[in-house]
């Protein structure tokens, strides 16, 4: 089975780890305490395991500081010594704590990402290639490593106190109920409630009950699904990336994104001019050969003339299909006359697999965007035609308006599927397009089929460039 998921140039398949998108918080109570419950025992789990290797880090540390700091200063007197020794130490030391953090926050990610319903994004540094000390120094550095130990620290007094709200809230409706028996019990004489008013008949006491058992329970749930919504935001805040490296990594992915566009440019304009050189230059060159020809013959052999006009008008028709075909691969005319309804319909009536097209559109998308649209389904459609032995494909656009306002592109088609991402440059090319104007690309293609891809274009930062 393959399936790819991408999310911008160098994005990781991650959707697949948390399921479809739900809505942002669960609304039932056994959800959130299902979320909830399993926080203590996880807390006295993690903070036992980090603290012991912690505390032993520390000793082995100050053992290998000492040692080191006294062999140096004795090697200092007979040569200049490599002092990065001393670093070189505890951070290997410390190297399998932070590598069990990281393991317990990716956990803990997938639980918050689960109950949030949206993928958790990687918060680390990219690690380098080189040794392993490299890697574990990287890992040590980043601030998120030890934001994953703040929150896995936290995780036990927070657990704590959830586990102890949970319970109270559950036993609040039942302390309701027996409230009343063990208020009969503390007075008998029943319960003043002042300015003359008594609570001194079981029938009282069971309004009472009746009136309160709702208010009990209702408060209970607010106390449980706040906790929990309150937990995720505290999961938020320390597991997520923060503002300053999603952005750090945006420009990256831009970066490297921009980079291969101008690569890919490149490449597009030498097949160009390679294709004219080839084709329509070589094709022009036989016509004014052929036309000076029948130029030369015209006046003593008429009939060689017209035939060599005649065959020269052939050649000239010839020679305008191949540059109308090189045209509509830069940007096809239909496009920008008719829009992509058209632009699309004439792409699957060239595929020789049956399509099917479906566009629901109010109104025409800026123009990046409805380029890039087109070329997300031409690729597609390429693809089923090549290599998915395919009998049918449906076509489906559309404009969604929320969560944003966003162009929706999706081809399926009954191939055998089994399409692999990293095999081709095809839907490479696709992914840096649509990370040009901060759009992804989704592809879903088991073995057996079918395959999916679906690609979203945000709109409204496009509206100003229509």
């Amino acid at each position: 089975m393959s399936e790819s998921v991408t999310s911008g140039p160098n994005a990781k398949p991650r959707r697949g780890a948390v399921g479809p998108a739900r809505s942002p918080f669960f609304a039932g109570l056994g959800a959130s305490v299902g979320f909830l419950l399993p926080n203590l025992p996880l807390g006295i789990f993690w903070f036992a395991a980090l603290v012991v290797l912690i505390l032993l880090g520390i000793l082995l540390a100050v053992a290998w500081l000492v040692v080191m700091a006294v062999t140096l200063a004795m090697l200092w007197l007979i040569r200049k010594p490599n002092w990065h020794m001393l670093i070189r130490g505890p951070t290997s030391i410390f190297a399998p704590a932070m590598s069990l953090c990281i393991r317990g926050a990716q956990a803990e990610r997938r639980r918050v990402a689960r109950f949030l319903g949206e993928a958790a994004p990687s918060a680390y540094r990219q690690l380098p290639q080189g040794s392993l000390f490299a890697r574990a120094s990287t890992r040590v550095k980043d601030l998120a490593t030890w934001r994953d130990l703040a929150y896995l620290l936290l995780l036990l007094p927070v657990g704590a106190a959830e586990f102890a709200l949970v319970i109270g809230a559950f036993a609040l409706p039942l302390v309701t109920i027996i409230l009343p028996t063990w208020l009969f019990v503390a007075f008998p004489e029943g319960v003043p409630l002042g300015q003359g008013v008594r609570i001194d008949t079981p029938l009282e006491a069971l309004i009472i009950a009746i009136i309160t058992l709702p208010v009990s329970a209702l408060v209970g749930y607010l106390l449980v699904v706040g906790m929990s919504k309150a937990h995720a935001a505290l999961g938020q805040t320390l597991l997520w990336p923060s503002k300053r490296a999603r952005l750090a990594r945006r420009v990256e992915e831009l970066t490297e994104s921009r980079s291969r566009a101008v690569e890919a440019a490149i490449v597009e304009r030498r097949r160009i001019e390679r294709d004219l050189h080839d084709g329509a230059q070589q094709r022009l060159v036989s016509l004014a050969i052929g036309l000076g020809l029948a130029r030369e013959k015209i006046a003593t052999d008429p009939q060689t003339a017209r035939e060599l006009i005649e065959e020269a008008h052939g050649e000239v028709k010839r020679t305008l299909a191949e540059i109308r075909d090189l045209v509509r691969g830069i940007h096809p005319t239909v496009l920008s006359d008719r829009g992509l309804d058209a632009a699309i319909s004439a792409l699957a009536v060239r595929c020789p697999v049956p399509v099917e097209v479906n566009v629901e559109l109010d109104g025409r998308p800026p123009e990046a965007a409805e380029t890039t649209a087109y070329f997300v389904v031409a690729e597609a459609l390429a693809n089923v035609a090549k290599h998915s032995e395919a009998s049918e494909a449906q076509v489906f656009v559309r404009r969604e308006y929320k969560p944003q306002d966003r162009l929706v592109v999706e081809v399926v088609d009954d191939g055998k599927g089994g399409a692999d991402f990293e095999a081709g440059t095809g839907l490479t090319g696709l992914t840096d397009r649509l990370a040009a104007l901060d759009g992804h690309l989704f592809v879903k293609s088991p073995t057996g089929g079918p395959t999916q891809v679906h690609a979203e274009l945000p709109l409204g930062a496009l509206h100003g460039t229509a």
